[in-house]
Formats: C-alpha cells, sequence, structure tokens
C-alpha cells in the first residue's frame, strides 16, 4: 500500500508545481502586457504635451502681439483724450476771461446806476423841499 500511496503523491506534487509555475508564467505575462501598455500610454502623453507645449508657444506669441496692441490703442486714446481736455481747458478759459469781463461790465454799470439814483434822490428831495409851502 505505501507503494501506491507514494506513487499517488508524486504526480500531485508535480502537477501543483506545473499549477503554480503556470499561474506565474501568466502574471508575468499579464504584468508584462501592463508594462507595454504603460510605456504606449506615456508615449501618448509626451506627443500630447509636446503638442499642447507647441500650441501655448503660439499663445505666448499671441498674448505679446495683443499686449502690443492694447497698449498702442491707449497711447493713441491717450492722446485724443489728451487733445480734447486741452481743448476744453482753452475753451473754459476762454469763457472764464468773457465773464470777468461781463462782471466787470456789470460791476460798472451798477456804480453808474448807483450815481444816477443818488442824482434822482437829490434832485427829489430839493423838488419836495421847494414844493413845501412855506
Amino acid at each position: 500500500m505505501s507503494k501506491e500511496v507514494v506513487g499517488q503523491s508524486e504526480p500531485m506534487e508535480t502537477h501543483g508545481r506545473a499549477k503554480k509555475a503556470s499561474r506565474s508564467r501568466e502574471m508575468l505575462t499579464a504584468l508584462e502586457n501592463r508594462v507595454v501598455n504603460l510605456e504606449e500610454s506615456v508615449g501618448n502623453m509626451k506627443e500630447t504635451f509636446e503638442l499642447v507645449e507647441g500650441c501655448t508657444d503660439g499663445f505666448d506669441s499671441m498674448e505679446e502681439q495683443f499686449r502690443d496692441f492694447v497698449l498702442d490703442s491707449l497711447d493713441a486714446n491717450g492722446e485724443k483724450v489728451k487733445e480734447l481736455l486741452e481743448s476744453t481747458a482753452k475753451k473754459l478759459a476762454e469763457r472764464d476771461e468773457n465773464l470777468e469781463d461781463m462782471v466787470l461790465a456789470m460791476k460798472k454799470e451798477i456804480e453808474e446806476l448807483k450815481g444816477k439814483l443818488t442824482i434822482y434822490k437829490v434832485a427829489l428831495s430839493n423838488g419836495m423841499l421847494t414844493s413845501r409851502p412855506k
């Protein structure tokens, strides 16, 4: 009986080792496939990164062009605004001078009217004095 038991246990051990070796090979193959997939993914990511990096270089150039455009526009508009302010200031200064002249003319007229009023008052008071019965 011992021969039968011994004879049966050897094939089982060999079969068990073969199964383990087969599983190990399958796992190794699966890992190798995953490594290949990862390498392909990394390669694709590098290509995508290079493509995106090329696009951002274009954006940097566009940003510089836009900045220059905005600054040029601001300079041009700044000059126009400056001219408009200078023109407005000149017109206001002229109006101020005209108003000052008008105020001086009115003050002069007021003084003349005060003088006439004084004369009329004196004339009226003299007329009243003379028209009083004695």
